[in-house]
């Protein structure tokens, strides 16, 4: 008794509280008639994630909720820069129009003008919303549904998903979890193969990622009046030096569903890392010459990362070292040049 008395006790001591976490002032939700926001739901769940909304006569109001692609709110967010728009899973239905149309080149203006858009998974019509307006390919993976019976293939991918460790990982995911996991059903995958050029994926098995980011770059048109055109981000330096300039901004995919928060504390943290990202202004560097660049780079500290190596001082800074030279031992004298001759002086004066 009197050994474990005079032993140190071993305290065990419990995380800290989480700091309280704050929407960023540039963040807008789209609050239309696509997501689901009733309690409880997908559109609601988000919501409160992003502590956005005060309840008044039964609603939910909030100056930072955008209810309208064709109202006067986003006309004046497409033409200004460095805004986050979150689309919550379009589970109603989606806005529909011509992909030539005003409102569709409005949305990719807003994009190109050097703001984010996040779009979330659970079902197809993100995916829908994001090919037809912004002229891509993307497809969800693939799988041969097992059974004798069986036909066709299923949109399903099991995961896990491991976060790719890269010097382009933004560093606002680089204390994000390392591995995400499917859970139910809930999260769309797409097939990397499928992916457009300027892609940055964030999380990924061998064949898909639900989680990853774009870059989408428009340029002036050649032909005055018309509409801006799509350029692949590197393509952008060679128009930009025949005179047509590029500008471009960032689409990141979360394919998560958040029907379910209970299990999405791994999600929650992504999607609060990607509403973040926007924010940031070393990560969101966007070509764009809407952005304004004044705000002071921060600084991100990885904590899974090794220390550094230790730095040796040079060797002027070293102390002298003591004993190297044996004792008793002298130096060797330097040689004496002879003095020439007087025969010789004369010869070499006459040279």
């Amino acid at each position: 008794r009197a050994e474990l008395l005079e032993d140190k006790l071993l305290l065990f001591k419990m995380a800290p509280p989480p700091e309280p976490w704050d929407p960023p002032h540039n963040l807008f939700l789209f609050w239309g008639g696509a997501p689901n926001k009733r309690f409880g739901h997908s559109g609601d769940n988000l919501r409160q994630l992003m502590k956005l909304g005060h309840i008044r006569g039964g609603k939910y109001h909030d100056p930072h909720f955008l209810s309208d692609f064709k109202g006067e709110q986003f006309r004046e967010m497409a033409e200004s820069c460095c805004t986050t728009l979150l689309i919550a899973p379009m589970k109603n239905d989606m806005p529909v129009w011509t992909a030539t149309s005003s409102h569709a080149q409005r949305l990719r203006n807003f994009v190109a003008n050097g703001n984010h858009l996040v779009l979330t998974g659970g079902s197809l019509i993100s995916l829908e919303f994001l090919n037809r307006y912004f002229y891509y390919q993307i497809s969800p993976l693939s799988t041969p549904v097992l059974g004798a019976r069986a036909k066709g293939f299923g949109n399903y991918s099991p995961g896990p998903w491991k976060k790719v460790q890269s010097p382009f990982l933004p560093g606002v995911f680089r204390e994000t979890p390392d591995i995400l996991k499917q859970e139910h059903t809930e999260v769309t995958a797409l097939s990397l193969d499928s992916l457009p050029s300027g892609t940055n994926v964030l999380y990924m098995d061998p064949t898909s990622t639900p989680a990853f980011q774009t870059t989408f770059c428009q340029r002036i048109s050649a032909l005055h009046g018309q509409p801006p055109i799509k350029t692949l981000p590197k393509e952008c330096p060679k128009y930009a030096a025949l005179g047509y300039p590029c500008s471009c901004g960032t689409i990141t995919y979360i394919g998560y569903d958040w029907h379910f928060d209970v299990d999405a504390s791994d999600w929650d943290e992504v999607m609060l890392a990607a509403v973040e990202y926007q924010s940031d202004p070393d990560e969101s560097v966007t070509m764009s010459p809407n952005c304004p660049s004044a705000i002071a780079p921060s600084v991100h500290e990885d904590p899974h990362a090794p220390l550094p190596p230790p730095v040796c001082p040079p060797a002027a800074a070293l102390p002298p070292c003591k004993g190297c030279e044996k004792k008793g031992k002298k130096e060797a004298p330097k040689p004496v040049a002879k003095p020439a001759a007087k025969g010789d002086e004369g010869k070499n004066a006459k040279k």
